[in-house]
């Protein structure tokens, strides 16, 4: 009988845990057009990313080789460390990125190095609006509005 409880519990949690977030449709304009907070615009290619095994299962540590700098003083071919920002969800998913595909990834440098937060909204190349997403951040870089 504990057996069961336990398995009816853990659907209850599971079933709250799914429906508790809700990842972000995105429509054809980029969320973001004050970009003044972020160090790094890239597009990069995710090496290798680490997964919680618990909760949502949201992003805890990455690996990555830039393809293409929109903003920041980074080298096309560099390689990159970082981690998941700690950061209340808001009711936000976390970050999943799927290694050996290229994301637009809008990252933070701090002292213990690169941070990516799950309200950057990063988007897998592939995703209908991504060229759109780039020409868009491209102009506001080159509109200096990103100061």
């Amino acid at each position: 009988m504990k057996t069961a409880g336990a398995i009816f519990f853990v659907a209850v949690v599971t079933f709250f845990v799914t429906v508790a977030c809700k990842s972000p449709i995105l429509g054809p304009k980029y969320p973001i057009d004050d970009l003044s907070e972020y160090d790094l615009v890239v597009i990069a290619n995710v090496d290798h990313a680490v997964h919680s095994n618990e909760g949502y299962q949201g992003l805890e540590t990455f690996d990555l080789t830039i393809t293409k700098c929109l903003k920041g003083d980074i080298e096309v071919g560099e390689k990159i460390s970082g981690k998941a920002k700690v950061e209340e969800p808001h009711a936000v998913c976390p970050v999943h990125l799927s290694e050996g595909e290229d994301h637009l990834l809008l990252l933070t440098k701090s002292i213990q190095g690169y941070r990516l937060s799950r309200f950057s909204f990063p988007v897998k190349k592939g995703y209908v609006y991504f060229d759109d997403y780039i020409l868009q951040i491209e102009k506001i870089l080159s509109s200096g509005k990103d100061q």
